[in-house]
């Protein structure tokens, strides 16, 4: 289904290509974008930046390794990091592309990887997209969330912060798409299984039990496709940013330190402007299990105990939309929950609560302490030495300064002509 009837391998080829030529663009915004806290400095400071890479030295993946040659005219060496982003992205680029859009001539839109019982039918809707403009576009949209978590996800693992300009333009891109096409979610902003519901309502009055005959998809998600999306978007984008608050107010009171930064509840709700609220909460399901095994390791070695979350948020955005045949079925199960879902959501952070702080106190049974505290290592840096040495030399004739140095050596210091106006010479 590629468009224009366009030989599969050849749009495979062009994506790589195009991937590794924006990853050089991602780089550009990992590097620039932390310098500036406001969102339009920072992208102004990348414009500036993108007028020179007019230069072979810029060519993605091959340019990072001729400014390292010998005859190189470069002003430094790009660093191999920048390679592998580059490379990733052309890859991702085209694994993503692989994954959404089945490049068989034969296929349908049921052969999308994205394909659920409650995917959208432009047929169902008589919109003007084709399935094969639907997918494309979804694809396109999707390769702007993967853009900014790219960035996102270095600068994390460098300083770790996730600056707004990382993820602002993209959040508004995800809001302001959602709304214009109505078409490009994964499953509707609401739907429920009738018969799991009525059977809830055996559990209420019978005068109430009417009340839960209900349908599967609500009726106005068909009849208003545009104001739907834009109701898919910011759901996704209230409940995303919205569980990652959650946990970090949690965190917080029982932890009594900082358990994740407002940086990941912008990720978080970045994805949710993207993928809708259900896939959401799965990629916050699947990240702590990305991280487990690098904290293991990190504690294994006793590095920092802190590790940056928004990376492994962006691996779990990857995952689901890569393996989103595999992991949607078992998180479907969850969402035909109808009216339970807010309940069971209250739920899992009491539970949250509950275990942080069962945690808490076998630390206090065990006599490990409750909070945990960086060591302060007092150290005499150069700053301190340069400090002392100014101010032990305020007056040349104290301390350690010699009281019948000559003129020469008073010539030497720069002190000869304050000298001869004190003496009056």
């Amino acid at each position: 289904m590629t468009p224009f009837g366009i030989d599969p391998n050849l749009i495979l080829l062009l994506l790589f290509l195009l991937g590794a030529v924006l990853g050089r663009i991602v780089n550009i915004c990992i590097e620039e974008i932390p310098r500036e806290e406001k969102v339009g400095a920072a992208w102004k400071r990348v414009a500036r930046r993108m007028r020179h890479l007019w230069s072979r030295y810029h060519i993605p993946i091959v340019g990072v390794f001729l400014t390292r040659s010998r005859n190189s005219t470069f002003p430094y060496k790009r660093s191999q990091r920048e390679a592998l982003v580059e490379l990733l992205n052309g890859l991702i680029f085209v694994l993503l592309y692989c994954a959404e859009v089945p490049l068989s001539v034969q296929s349908t839109l049921q052969d999308s990887g994205l394909f659920s019982a409650y995917a959208p039918d432009p047929a169902a809707i008589n919109s003007w997209l084709t399935p094969v403009a639907l997918l494309n576009l979804r694809y396109a949209f999707h390769l702007v969330l993967i853009e900014s978590l790219m960035i996102a996800t270095f600068i994390d693992f460098d300083l770790k912060i996730i600056p707004d300009g990382a993820t602002m333009p993209a959040m508004f891109i995800g809001v302001v798409g959602s709304f214009l096409f109505g078409m490009l979610y994964l499953v509707p902003v609401w739907f429920q299984e009738p018969s799991a519901v009525r059977l809830m309502g055996l559990y209420f009055p019978e005068q109430y039990r009417a009340s839960f005959n209900v349908e599967q998809v609500p009726q106005w998600v068909a009849l208003y496709p545009h104001l739907h999306g834009l109701a898919v978007s910011l759901v996704g984008l209230i409940v995303g940013g919205g569980v990652v608050w959650a946990v970090r107010i949690i965190g917080q009171w029982t932890l009594r330190q900082e358990a994740m930064g407002f940086g990941d509840v912008i990720l978080m709700a970045v994805i949710g402007s993207f993928l809708g609220w259900q896939a959401t909460v799965t990629v916050f399901v699947i990240s702590p299990l990305c991280a487990l095994a690098v904290v293991a390791v990190s504690i294994f070695f006793k590095q920092s105990r802190e590790i940056p979350f928004g990376p492994y948020l962006s691996l779990g955005a990857l995952l689901v939309l890569l393996g989103w045949p595999k992991i949607w079925p078992l998180a479907e199960r969850f969402c035909h929950l109808g009216p339970l879902l807010p309940v069971l959501a209250i739920l899992m952070l009491i539970l949250l609560t509950a275990c942080l702080l069962i945690t808490q106190m076998m630390k206090w049974m065990l006599g490990i302490p409750l909070y945990y505290q960086e060591e302060w290592l007092e150290e005499w840096t150069s700053a301190d030495t340069l400090t002392y040495q100014e101010g032990e030399n305020v007056d040349e004739n104290q301390g350690r300064w010699d009281l019948n140095t000559d003129s020469h050596t008073r010539a030497g210091r720069g002190t000869q002509y304050y000298h001869q106006w004190k003496k009056g010479r």
